[in-house]
């Protein structure tokens, strides 16, 4: 396989929620016609810096399987300026010129569980964290600027989006992050609603639906100081799936002995892979890692919940197909 080939990507849970009256939570099919695809679609621009985001080629594509899948792409346009240079003998040119560049990454939602696979195209390219603010962004401007066009019209307001981009934890990158940790001082379980996924059962179940929804919390984090069973740990971890966002606080020896302490995040312990796609066209290589998707357990599994929500609105998803 050609180096030129492999592309970094990432295996998030795209967890999208809608709140409305009364503190009901509905999942993202429910408004994949009236909220979710305009907003996507709606020729937004996010602004952060110098650089500007935003989503292009949005297309609904069917897997072998029948799913209906999302797929498009987040551009971050900007200006690589170039201030210096080498010559032919390694010395220091200086310059000053700008380049206009346009780097992309490619995201495909499996919209039956709402697993995502996330793919960096090169160096450069946005992150998922890039990914995350902008979709974040593009929905609650959507939402915002309906309801203002709603008020005065006797008609019901749109729900508010609540979006969390979590990765699904791997064991392998888990032992590999806590190793090298002389203790785990904090580890934070951030629960926030989900979306058709099978929740915790006992008391971490609780936790996320019933404790939280009494008290009216979007979001609700359990913190556990200084657990002493890193293996635990990590087994608790991996099995939350995605539907729990893991931030850990630790303190780990540097090579001359000394104490530093540190957050892991859950971008650094999620699945990822490089995956080989072949050079061609745009669509031949989002149909190959549509593919390749289908091809890892984390993304194939589907709860009830999750069939039951898909056959309820996929008439809302086949109206968006391109013939």
């Amino acid at each position: 396989m050609k180096q030129e080939n492999m592309k970094s990507s990432m295996v998030a849970n795209f967890n999208l929620v809608f709140y409305g009256e009364n503190g009901s939570e509905e999942p993202l099919l429910n408004y994949f016609d009236a909220i979710f695809m305009p907003a996507l679609t709606a020729k937004y621009i996010k602004k952060a810096g110098d650089s500007e985001f935003f989503f292009t080629e949005i297309n609904l594509e069917e897997a072998r399987d029948g799913e209906y899948v999302l797929t498009g792409l987040i551009v971050k346009r900007t200006v690589l300026e170039v201030k210096s240079d080498v010559d032919e003998n390694w010395d220091i040119i200086e310059k000053d010129e700008k380049y206009p560049s346009a780097p992309f990454s490619i995201f495909v939602i499996y919209l039956k569980n709402h697993r995502m696979l996330f793919v960096k195209n090169q160096k450069g390219s946005p992150t998922i964290q890039n990914f995350k603010a902008t979709a974040k962004d593009f929905l609650n401007r959507f939402v915002k600027e309906e309801n203002q066009s709603l008020k005065g019209k006797n008609k019901k307001e749109l729900p508010i989006p609540i979006l969390n981009v979590v990765g699904i934890p791997m064991r392998k990158k888990l032992v590999e992050s806590l190793k090298e940790v002389e203790k785990i001082n904090e580890l934070c379980l951030r629960f926030y609603p989900l979306n058709g996924d099978i929740d915790f059962g006992g008391i971490l179940g609780d936790i996320s639906n019933d404790v939280r929804r009494a008290v009216g919390c979007k979001k609700t984090d359990l913190i556990l100081k200084s657990p002493g069973n890193i293996e635990e740990v990590i087994d608790l971890v991996e099995k939350s799936n995605g539907i729990v966002e893991p931030i850990f606080k630790v303190t780990y020896r540097t090579e001359d002995g000394k104490k530093k302490k540190t957050r892991i995040k859950s971008e650094r312990i999620s699945e990822s892979m490089n995956l080989d796609i072949r050079q061609g066209n745009l669509r031949n290589e989002i149909s190959q890692i549509i593919e390749e998707g289908k091809k890892l357990e984390s993304i194939t599994y589907v709860s009830e919940n999750n069939n039951e929500i898909y056959s309820r609105n996929s008439s809302k998803i086949i109206g968006f197909i391109k013939k």
